[in-house]
């Protein structure tokens, strides 16, 4: 449905909040190929990853992994935590309850496989985020680039109220699960061989997870209140399956700091410009690191301690949606041999016999019979309601 006049009132008011930053992009060659440093620490116990890459020149996509760096966060009481890495560019450190302390300040340390070394600022670890009062979703109708069509569909928003001494500078990541079906149960396997399939509905049920490629930020800082209402998220329109059955949204809430506020706001900036996250490099926005031997370097990144809290919401099936439907229609045949000639062997098969049992067979493409081929898993999610 529209979004009433009340509630455009409040999002031109959020968009006011979240834009008053004035932003810097720094001069970089076309062939300069920087450090970019992706740390973002958070309040939570469990494995923290640190990410250094290089960036690519700027007419060419994708980063290159920075391998074989000494990579520690510090802390004004002499501690020290080392990150290992585990995977190309990728640095691990298993973080404990409690290990990073509200009120201490840390900073990350770097020392390149040629010698270099950076450092970020000192940052003191904020206190802890605000909660997210409520996300909630609304029927909506939005417009395509053809004028004269339109996608329904339903958009989730945000409500959150704080007190005026915890932080002001907000910026939300959101993770999307859904649920769907294969077509048809299986109940035979031919690999050159008729095997019977010991569990008809093994595939029959999968869950997909996608990171959604946005970024979302707000501030109040320049409002009386800690309050933000109606804040607008994504949009699953019904072009998509992923309402068909059940869907969960987790929006996991991170409290920025007013550096690491307009290093983000920049960001967000560049991605809409861009046509989204990965359109081209979003790497040319200098942060909070440093070149100790060479201060005229431009690092790109942010080394950001972050408080987090999360919200996750489900919902079943919504009715008043039209879903696009997978062409599902089965072949029949009397022997897996005599298998249309568009169909690659191995494939699933389904006895339409009365008492699914033997032939006739019903054939089709692997996509209706095993919902792995729609991109998911078959194993449940452990927060999977």
């Amino acid at each position: 449905m529209p979004v009433s006049r009340a509630r455009a009132s409040i999002l031109f008011i959020c968009t006011l909040l979240a834009g008053c930053v004035d932003p810097y992009y720094p001069e970089i060659e076309d062939d300069q190929e920087s450090l970019v440093v992706e740390a973002l620490i958070t309040d939570q116990p469990g494995w923290q990853v640190i990410y250094l890459s290089r960036s690519s020149p700027v007419n060419e996509r994708g980063r290159h992994a920075e391998t074989d760096a000494y990579v520690s966060i510090s802390d004004d009481l002499g501690r020290s935590i080392e990150f290992i890495e585990q995977d190309p560019g990728a640095y691990y450190s298993l973080i404990s309850a409690g290990e990073l302390r509200t009120g201490i300040s840390y900073w990350l340390n770097i020392v390149t496989s040629n010698g270099e070394v950076y450092e970020s600022e000192p940052e003191l670890f904020p206190s802890p985020s605000p909660a997210i009062d409520s996300v909630y979703w609304e029927f909506e109708t939005v417009g395509t680039s053809d004028r004269t069509e339109s996608l329904n569909g339903i958009r989730f928003y945000l409500d959150l109220e704080a007190s005026t001494d915890q932080g002001r500078n907000y910026r939300w990541e959101l993770v999307e699960t859904w649920e769907y079906y294969a077509a048809n149960p299986i109940d035979y396997y031919y690999d050159g061989i008729l095997h019977e399939w010991p569990d008809s509905f093994s595939y029959h049920t999968c869950w997909n997870t996608l990171k959604i490629d946005q970024i979302y930020t707000a501030t109040t800082s320049n409002a009386e209140s800690n309050t933000i209402k109606g804040f607008p998220l994504n949009f699953v329109s019904e072009e998509s399956s992923r309402l068909q059955a059940r869907y969960s949204l987790q929006v996991v809430q991170y409290s920025l700091k007013d550096e690491a506020f307009d290093y983000w706001k920049r960001i967000e900036e560049q991605n809409q410009e861009s046509g989204g996250i990965y359109e081209r490099q979003p790497d040319y926005v200098s942060g909070n690191m440093y070149n100790m031997n060479n201060q005229e370097e431009y690092v790109l990144g942010f080394f950001n301690l972050c408080p987090v809290s999360e919200k996750r919401i489900f919902l079943d099936s919504i009715p008043g949606l039209t879903y696009p439907e997978i062409d599902c229609t089965l072949e029949s045949i009397m022997h897996p041999a005599s298998k249309p000639v568009w169909m690659s062997i191995p494939f699933f098969l389904i006895s339409l016999n009365s008492l699914r049992v033997g032939p006739p067979y019903g054939v089709g493409t692997n996509l209706c019979f095993d919902c792995r081929n729609g991109g998911g898993t078959i194993i449940k999610p452990e927060f999977w309601e």
